[in-house]
Order: C-alpha cells, then structure tokens, then sequence
C-alpha cells in the first residue's frame, strides 16, 4: 500500500478524530479554562506514561515483525502470543503500581476527591490500553487499515461523547474520569470489531511466551519506553516552570497551544503510525534514501500551508476552538508553528532508526532533544519572557534536524 493510498484512508479517521477533538477542546475550554487545561495536561501526560510503560513500548517492534512474518503463520502467530502476555503482564504491574502509590500520585495531580474509587479505574485504564495498542498494532502489521480505521472512528465518537457529558456534569473531576474511562472503552470498541471482522485467529493470543521473541521485541522497548518518557518529563518540568513563573493562565496556554498543534498534526502523525514503519523496514540503502526524499516531497509542502493557514486565521482559531481566556496563545504561536515545520521532518528520520531498531543512537535523540529543550526554555523564557518557550522549541527542532541530518548524511547526502 503506497503513501497516498495509506494517507487516504487515515484521512478518514483523522476527519472523525479532528472533529471529536475540536469539541473536547471547546468544550473544556469553556467551562474548565486555562486552569482546567493545565491539570489535564499533567493528567495526559501521566496516562501516556503510563501506557507507554504499561504495553512494554514494544508497539513498533509488534508492527514490524508482523508485518515481516505475516505469510508465515507458525512465526506469526508465536510473535502474537508473546507481544500479548507482555503487554498484560506489563500493564498489570504498572497497574499495581499505580494502586500502591495511588496518594503520592493524587498530590501530584491534584485529585481531592472520591480518589480510591478513581484510582481502580484507572489502574483498569492502563490495562485496557494496553491490550487496545497491541490489538492495534497487530492490525497495522497485518496491514489492516480499514479495520483499524473503522475502530479509531468510533473510539474517538465515543470519547468525545463521554468527556462533553462527563465534564458538562462534573467539570474538572468529570474530565479526569472521563480520560480514564475513554481508554477502557476503547478496548470493548476493539473487542466488538474484532468479534466481526476476525483479522486473527484469537486462539494465537494464548499460544506460549517465547523468550527469543521477547528478545527482539525488547529492543523496541528501550526506544519507545524512553522516546515517551524523554518528551513527558521535560514538558512537565517545562509546564511546571512556566506555572511558577507566570501561573496557571500561561501554563494552561501553552498546553492548549500543544492541544492546536496536536490537532494540525493528525493527519500526518496519523499516516506516519500505518506507512512509515513497516516501509523503511523492508527497504535498505538507495530504496530507503528515494522513500525519505519522497516522502519529504509530499509532506514540506503541507505541513508549510498548513502552519502558515493556522497563523493567518490564529484569531479566529483561538476563538473558536478555544476562548478568549487563551488569547496568550498569540504571542507563543509564531515560533511554535515554525519548530512543527522542522519536527514533521524530524520524525520522518526518527522513524528509519525505529525500523531498523538502532535503539543507542534513538535514545541519544530523544535525550538531547529534551535536554536541549529544557535548557533553552530556562535560557530564553529568562531573557524574553512567555515567548521565550516557543523559541526555545524553535531553535531545539533546528539543532535536532541538523544533528539527524549529520548522522543520516552517507544515506542522504553522501554519493555512493
């Protein structure tokens, strides 16, 4: 399946998915403001970690060994059966981490109420997801996009319904119920879908752990434990600092500058998850070289009208899709924009050593682009004030393109 043809079909679910987000973020917006942004965004990024963790990280390594030893049922089918008990076994322990350590976990987010009750849902939340992005990712080798498109669809009409109603009723604690609960329905969605369309036989989820498979899975692992967790600390120690320096108006903006950018990416971040994987996988030297600077030919022209589409009808966007308690946005926007053009780019080559499992030199990015990050935050938020923190992610998306640029340079610019 080529890259237009791929794009396509994500694009079907990523219209659904735009839409369902375009009201989950008014509505929270409206009624929880920028404060209620902000705590979503440490709740987000707690989920996310705990996802992450939960499922192991080996959602990649899932994808590509599927797809390599999908005409071979024997192969297939034991690399089914491993990524499943890994993915369980995995969320139960992270699970029960998360009931253990359930106050220390309350303080940080700030959750006052009902918290033991909340806690068992959303230790049934990290365990749902896990199974959910394993079930998925065996889709996406198996080249299943219609399936998994159809099953992203209704995930995300679903947790958009329940986080309008919770949050309509409960507000602030309606929405951390309702990030919890999204995941768990999304995993009966799956369940539904796969009752029907039977992509697998289910018998192959129970077959016995081979270690040799953990083995070749675990070097995903590292990477995308790692990769997440890079990104989620130093955006918390980011959107902490800017709450001390300048409270919960600024750290909620920017959160919801995260929450437009999010939105323009989709599309692409969508395609990238079903085509770019499973592709540089197969490919090597020459092919590999073609497919990126193809790639780039489509994508640089659409991430650039698209941003600069965004920055023209900014206004209009932050009335809309926001309120005007987020005008801030405005003045964090300009550079914002410009590091997503460099990003999109970035995770094109990020992705070749995702496929090729080059698990030192991946975690060597994700580290220097978060510390890099970090620091250049503190510098320029120091000198310039909130604008500072959209240069700072300007100029660390620049220096991260030039250094995968340096380590690509025999692939891409080198003759042979």
């Amino acid at each position: 399946m080529n890259f237009i043809k791929t794009s396509f079909l994500s694009g079907i679910s990523t219209a659904i998915s735009l839409l369902a987000r375009l009201i989950s973020t008014k509505i929270v917006a409206v009624y929880l403001g920028t404060n209620g942004m902000f705590l979503m965004g440490q709740l987000k990024d707690f989920l996310r970690l705990g996802n992450t963790i939960g499922s192991f990280g080996i959602e990649n390594g899932i994808v590509k060994y599927v797809s390599e030893y999908e005409n071979d049922k024997l192969k297939l089918s034991n690399i089914i059966g491993t990524s499943f008990k890994i993915n369980l076994f995995s969320a139960l322990i992270f699970s029960s981490l998360i009931l253990i350590f359930k106050n220390n976990i309350g303080n940080f987010l700030q959750i006052n109420f009902s918290e033991n009750f909340y806690f068992l849902i959303l230790a049934l939340s990290i365990t749902s997801a896990s199974i959910h992005t394993c079930f998925l990712s065996i889709y996406n080798g198996l080249n299943k996009i219609k399936l998994y498109v159809w099953i992203n669809i209704f995930s995300n009409i679903a947790s958009a319904i329940i986080l309008v109603f919770l949050v309509l009723k409960m507000e602030v604690v309606g929405a951390f119920y309702a990030l919890a609960i999204n995941q768990i329905f999304s995993l009966l969605i799956n369940i539904l879908f796969f009752v029907i369309y039977k992509p697998f036989e289910i018998k192959w989820i129970f077959k016995k752990f081979i270690k040799e498979n953990l083995n070749k899975l675990s070097s995903f692992s590292v990477m995308a434990v790692i990769g997440p967790t890079c990104l989620i600390v130093s955006t918390f120690i980011v959107r902490d600092y800017i709450f001390d320096e300048f409270g919960s108006g600024h750290a909620g903006s920017w959160e919801a500058m995260w929450r437009i950018s999010a939105i323009y990416l989709l599309f692409l971040i969508t395609t990238f998850k079903f085509y770019l994987i499973p592709t540089f996988s197969k490919l090597n030297d020459n092919e590999l070289k073609f497919e990126v600077f193809k790639i780039w030919k489509v994508v640089i022209p659409i991430i650039i009208i698209i941003t600069f589409g965004v920055y023209l009808t900014k206004d209009l966007i932050i009335n809309i899709l926001l309120s005007k308690e987020f005008n801030l946005i405005n003045s964090i926007i300009f550079f914002h924009l410009l590091g997503d053009i460099i990003k999109i780019n970035c995770w094109v080559l990020g992705n070749i050593m995702i496929a090729k499992a080059d698990t030192k030199s991946f975690i060597f990015f994700q580290v220097e682009w978060s510390t890099i990050f970090v620091i250049l935050t503190y510098i320029f938020i120091g000198k310039y004030g909130f604008v500072g923190v959209s240069i700072a992610y300007f100029l660390t998306y620049i220096v991260h393109f030039s250094l995968l640029n340096i380590y690509f340079r025999k692939l891409l610019w080198l003759k042979d």
